[in-house]
């Protein structure tokens, strides 16, 4: 009897012991710990995206609403210029790449840029000083090719996006589906506009922060120009410019300086100024760029001068003069040397 009661004590032990290690298990830090503080993470991460986002769409309906966001003709623009009593003159024409339309007469003249009214002055003058006494010129647009953009990055919808008129920068990122949880603060753009003083058409490049959008839509929530393209890159993203083998956007992992930085661009190129080398940081108190500068040889000396990067820094490597001046000189010589040179044939 007393060997059949062990016999049946040994499966209630094992169970006993499994049940209390599982205990133990769950007491214990483990990956269950890890997972519980990365969901924690992640839910802080999207609930922040969230009002951001709220912010910036109600934002961006105000400025849809207030702003200036007359359509400007671009290059693919099909658009009708009509000239009254001077129907020989009038017709369709397709923007170019470079913005002109050919017209009758007076031939390339540059469109892209400007809104229809001032279009029609454009126009109107041109034909007025030679051939037609105070012309009357209207223009639309049959076919709306020039104003899109492209969202890439992080964002919930990231493609090119076709709109029939100007937006601007929050109405962008509203319809690109605001932004993804992994997103940044920092938001590139690069477009083109015509600039106010001289007339020419050129590419603006900026760098706004997502605090200074909400904070100051009136500085920053400008009409977007022709063929924009808007880049948030994800949380946790260093940008690396200048003379580098690979410029761009590299992700952050673990404790970065200036030096893995440089060797995950592939490099210093040969012209690069060693002695300067320049991280770009906003303060998180007053949002202003400061600048902080070490030099390779003190990296090199001295592991513990390397400077360590946070999210968003921006590591600029400047062009030496001596080196480019060297590197162009090795140019000019390696042509002369094979200036007439031609391969012996048999």
């Amino acid at each position: 009897m007393l060997t059949h009661l062990r016999q049946m004590c040994w499966p209630v032990a094992l169970l006993a012991g499994l049940f209390v290690m599982g205990l133990t298990g769950c007491a214990s830090p483990g990956p269950n710990a890890d997972s519980l503080a990365e969901f924690q993470e992640e839910h802080a991460s999207q609930a922040r995206v969230d009002e951001i986002n709220q912010q910036l769409l109600a934002l961006a309906v105000e400025s849809a609403a207030n702003g200036d966001m007359l359509y400007r003709i671009g290059a693919g623009d099909q658009i009708r210029i009509s000239i009254f009593n001077v129907p020989e003159l009038s017709g369709e024409y397709r923007v170019d790449g470079s913005g002109r339309v050919s017209l009758p007469l007076v031939g390339d003249l540059e469109l892209s840029g400007y809104d229809l009214a001032q279009a029609e002055r454009v126009v109107a003058q041109a034909y007025g000083e030679r051939y037609l006494r105070d012309p009357q010129v209207s223009i639309r647009v049959t076919e709306y090719r020039s104003q899109q953009f492209t969202a890439i990055g992080a964002f919930s919808a990231p493609r090119i996006y076709n709109v029939d008129r100007r937006v601007s920068l929050m109405e962008a990122i509203a319809m690109a589906g605001g932004l993804a949880s992994a997103a940044g603060n920092q938001i590139y753009l690069t477009d083109r506009i015509r600039d106010p003083e001289s007339g020419q058409l050129g590419t603006r490049s900026l760098i706004i922060s997502v605090e200074d959008l909400m904070q100051n839509p009136s500085e920053y929530n400008f009409p977007l120009g022709e063929s924009a393209l808007i880049n948030v890159p994800r949380a946790g993203s260093i940008f690396v410019e200048g003379a580098v083998e690979r410029p761009g956007v590299y992700t952050r992992q673990g404790d970065t300086t200036v030096l893995k930085a440089i060797t995950m661009a592939g490099g210093l190129k040969f012209e690069a100024n060693r002695s300067r080398l320049r991280v770009l940081r906003r303060d998180p108190t007053t949002n202003e760029w400061l600048q902080e500068e070490v030099s390779m040889a003190e990296i090199r000396s001295s592991p513990l001068a390397d400077v360590h990067l946070n999210d968003g820094d921006i590591v600029m490597v400047e062009h030496g003069v001596l080196r480019t001046a060297w590197t162009g000189s090795i140019r000019v010589l390696r042509d002369i040397a094979f200036l007439g040179f031609r391969p012996f044939r048999m």
